[in-house]
């Protein structure tokens, strides 16, 4: 019978030692992640966001979210964040419906302390899109933040994720082309001496119109003309009257309701720019809008 060495057996414990180890660790990890029975996804349609979110049981909620004018993004949102920072493993896995899946190993990405633990970039959230669309279910392991040897295991599930995921792409299709921060405060400029709309206002107009007629967030509309120092006090207060009365005229022919919208007009009184020279002069011709939304769905954003 052969001797084996010593460092050999040595060596066996150890290797033996770690496998148990791991395997432990997996076994003893704390799991959030929704059943199959209850895992679902849903869309989130809105005229400057799209959203897909799945909530997960005693932990929070998974999100992807793509903002008018912005990037895809994907975060995990838990009120009682269990998980320490540092960095999380996250693999793809295939659910217990489909064993044949092949399990991928997905890197690595930062756990931070907060309610969004974990927040990835638009190529990351893609990529998780596309796992959970073949039907793998992303996992994040992280130990916790009061147990080093405490590891946490979150979940995600692909079960209707496919229906989910055909709304989120209808709601990206009808997605606005700016989002509110562009929305909230802008200025249309104006011809010397003109109220007419250009066409680069109308190509703008027609953005803002389109927005107030699907949003159902919005209070009012401001709407404010200005002028330059040409003329005098008299005439710019007119003149910016009839620039604010075309804008707000222009969006009416759109749809946009007049009880929505407040005018005002000031003349040369509020200038942005010194009006002495042909520049500033061109960019104190201006009519402002803004937008003021419900403050309830303010203090949602």
């Amino acid at each position: 019978m052969p001797v084996v060495p010593a460092s050999a057996r040595l060596r066996g414990a150890l290797l033996f030692a770690a496998v148990s180890l791991v395997a432990e660790s997996a076994l003893a990890a704390i799991n959030y992640h929704a059943r199959m029975d209850v895992a679902s996804w849903r869309a989130d349609s809105q005229v400057l966001g799209c959203r897909l979110v799945q909530d997960i049981p005693d932990f929070g909620r998974a999100v992807f979210e793509r903002e008018a004018g912005g990037e895809l993004r994907f975060f995990l949102h838990s009120p009682k964040q269990p998980l320490a920072p540092g960095q999380a493993s996250l693999r793809a896995k295939a659910p217990a419906w489909h064993p044949q899946l092949e399990e991928l190993d997905l890197g690595v990405v930062a756990v931070r302390d907060g309610v969004l633990p974990i927040q990835v970039d638009a190529a990351m959230a893609a990529r998780l899109l596309a796992e959970l669309y073949q039907g793998r279910a992303p996992a994040f392991l992280r130990r916790s933040w009061y147990a080093d040897e405490m590891p946490i295991e979150v979940g995600l599930s692909p079960a209707t994720f496919r229906l989910a995921h055909r709304e989120y792409q209808r709601c990206l299709g009808q997605l606005a082309p700016v989002g509110f921060a562009k929305l909230e405060r802008s200025r249309v400029h104006f011809a010397s001496d003109r109220a007419e709309i250009l066409p680069k206002t109308a190509a703008w107009l027609d953005i803002v119109a389109d927005y107030l007629l699907r949003a159902d967030d919005v209070e009012r509309l401001y709407i404010d003309g200005h002028t330059d120092d040409t003329h005098t006090s008299t005439y710019n207060v007119e003149l910016s009257r009839k620039r604010a009365e075309a804008v707000a005229g222009y969006l009416a022919t759109k749809g946009v309701s007049r009880n929505l919208i407040t005018i005002r007009f000031h003349g040369e009184r509020y200038p942005v720019k010194p009006n002495t020279s042909l520049a500033g002069k061109a960019y104190n011709r201006r009519v402002t809008l803004r937008v003021e939304r419900v403050p309830s769905q303010i203090a949602k954003r």
